[in-house]
């Protein structure tokens, strides 16, 4: 199974300035993004089946991990290596029941015993936010540093801090021992993604 740790890159056509979501992707993964993220709320299911089909194949190109957000069905049809799930998705423990594929599996946590759960179930990694005030997503609960902090102490699963992260705090960020960021329009509307990637890239010595 590939490794979660790096940027990690959510693409998402709301806020990748009107561009394909496939082109967004070649310019983050030419900045040396890690993980792909595909999470399409409004857009048809038809192009996310499309979209997702290309990136997960870029990303086997690129060594990088794809990921679909909250449908398990579309990871499935897309050869994306796993699956991210919201609270209000399907419980981790039952993806085995959908499909017999060994997808890499990402739960969304806001509180120590949210993260205590997914250290105990079938999640993969264990992504953690909003650490910081964000404007991509209107139902984000705040964590906080201190909680990636509390996390580590508990956790053997990959920790990827989400929300809010930019070039301002994500120094602070890593230095909690977070194995990954995860960062949308800090990268997707900045007038150079690949550039932008690049340069926060450097904080991960990999």
């Amino acid at each position: 199974m590939k490794k979660i740790n790096g940027i990690y890159v959510i693409i998402d056509p709301e806020f990748i300035n009107s561009e394909d979501p496939v082109e967004m992707t070649k310019k983050v993964l030419n900045g040396g993004a890690k993980i792909i993220q595909l999470r399409n709320k409004k857009d048809s299911v038809l192009n996310t089946i499309k979209w997702g089909k290309e990136i997960s194949r870029l990303c086997d190109e690129y060594g990088a991990v794809s990921i679909i957000n909250d449908r398990v069905d579309i990871a499935c049809i897309t050869d994306a290596d796993g699956v991210h799930l919201g609270q209000e998705d399907i419980y981790p423990d039952l993806v085995k029941e959908i499909t017999t594929k060994d997808l890499i599996i990402g739960t969304s946590n806001a509180t120590i015993s949210e993260v205590e759960e997914s250290e105990g179930n079938e999640s993969s990694y264990i992504a953690i936010g909003s650490i910081f005030p964000t404007t991509t997503k209107i139902d984000t609960r705040p964590a906080g540093l201190k909680l990636l902090i509390d996390a580590k102490k508990i956790c053997k699963k990959p920790i990827v801090a989400i929300g809010g992260i930019n070039q301002k705090n994500i120094k602070s960020t890593i230095e909690t021992g977070v194995d990954s960021v995860c960062i949308a329009t800090a990268i997707t509307l900045s007038k150079d993604p690949e550039k932008t990637t690049k340069s926060l890239s450097k904080y991960f010595n990999i």
